[in-house]
């Protein structure tokens, strides 16, 4: 959500324009606050706490009174928790966070790091690499008859013939995203990908023949636009998934103990080493490991797509799944001192703060961080 967004939404609070769902994560969050803060007052006194609060936002976003950056800061920071920071970032703008001793807060703002953001190499047949960061929009290159056009953080493949004809050759291209880097793609048919971060798809230039294949390493979300006479298929993790007029996510990187393939909407199909599976309710997902069959769970959708939507959303994750997830997108290495620590975290944070505010805010947990370099010091 965007300072922008942020601001709309205690517009439209202070107004009495909120939904009720919107509302409801405002009482939510005041209720927390309470409840991590049980000042020895009384109600009518925390009635006077809650609308000056409320007052000093609505004086800072109609400028009728001055107010230092500062406070500027801290009340952003509480509309980031009004809309889902459930893991604590109005304790940290309060300096109070359990468990941050100073020495380590001081360490850790350092040696912060940026989040990720729109990185990526594009691989043309023939071995021309584009660095996408820096080439601009428009055309970037001509592989055959078919256009490669960049825009707006978006690659699209424009087709020069009919995407069923024969008459001109396909070209291997790949599309790769560093630790740090993510980016969208639209395929020539029109499907929609999304790439997270150390990923990779590889796939053909225009879709020719009786099916549309490609392979992905990483993860990957797709929207993928049916046509029953040419089935779409994404090779990944020893798993081949045929889609069935389908939207769904894959997480197949290497570093991972299971290959994990979610159903958002419609159905697939998957073939491994063992029977086929189809998943034909959104939420479904296969895990498996080394190219089997595995099982099929039932799994947090919501959770699944954090990533495709700006968010890291923990439903229960234990501590390793969670650094594995915040060393690809800060491109940096983690180093467990004693051992992995024990325990799950649950909680959303935007994947465009900045690393030392996502390490405090996990240190709410009971876990310490320290951070060297692109090194991330772990113990419980």
């Amino acid at each position: 959500m965007t300072p922008q967004e942020v601001q709309l939404l205690i517009r439209r609070y202070l107004d009495g324009g909120c939904t009720a769902e919107e509302s409801a994560l405002l009482e939510d969050w005041w209720g927390l606050l309470q409840e991590e803060y049980p000042w020895e007052i009384t109600e009518d006194q925390r009635a006077v706490i809650h609308d000056r609060m409320l007052s000093k936002i609505r004086a800072e976003l109609t400028d009728e009174i001055p107010v230092r950056r500062l406070y500027w800061r801290r009340y952003v920071a509480v509309a980031a928790a009004v809309v889902g920071l459930a893991v604590g970032v109005y304790f940290l703008v309060r300096q109070k966070t359990a468990g941050l001793r100073g020495d380590e807060s001081a360490a850790m703002a350092k040696e912060d790091r940026l989040p990720g953001g729109n990185h990526a190499v594009l691989k043309l047949a023939g071995g021309r690499q584009i660095v996408l960061d820096s080439a601009a929009n428009g055309l970037l290159a001509l592989q055959g008859d078919d256009r490669v056009v960049k825009q707006n953080g978006i690659l699209d493949y424009k087709n020069g013939r009919n995407t069923a004809s024969g008459d001109s050759a396909a070209f291997l291209n790949t599309l790769e995203t560093p630790r740090g880097g993510q980016y969208q793609l639209v395929l020539p048919d029109g499907t929609k990908v999304w790439l997270d971060a150390a990923s990779s798809i590889t796939y053909p230039t225009a879709f020719r023949g009786a099916v549309r294949q490609v392979s992905v390493t990483g993860q990957a979300y797709f929207e993928v636009v049916h046509n029953t006479r040419m089935p779409f298929e994404v090779r990944a993790g020893g798993q081949t998934i045929r889609d069935i007029g389908t939207a769904f996510n894959i997480n197949s990187y290497a570093d991972e103990p299971a290959t994990r393939i979610t159903l958002a909407s419609g159905a697939v199909s998957i073939e491994g080493a063992g029977q086929p599976v189809v998943l034909r309710q959104a939420g479904q997902q296969l895990q498996c490991r080394g190219g089997g069959s595995g099982s099929v769970i039932e799994a947090d959708l919501t959770a699944v797509l954090g990533w495709k939507n700006g968010l890291f959303y923990l439903s229960s994750a234990d501590i390793s799944m969670v650094m594995r997830q915040i060393a690809r997108w800060y491109d940096v290495d983690i180093l467990y001192e004693q051992g992995v620590p024990s325990g799950h975290i649950t909680g959303k944070v935007p994947r465009n703060t900045n690393l030392s505010i996502v390490l405090k805010i996990l240190q709410t947990s009971g876990i310490h961080f320290t951070v060297e370099g692109k090194t991330i010091h772990v113990r419980p």
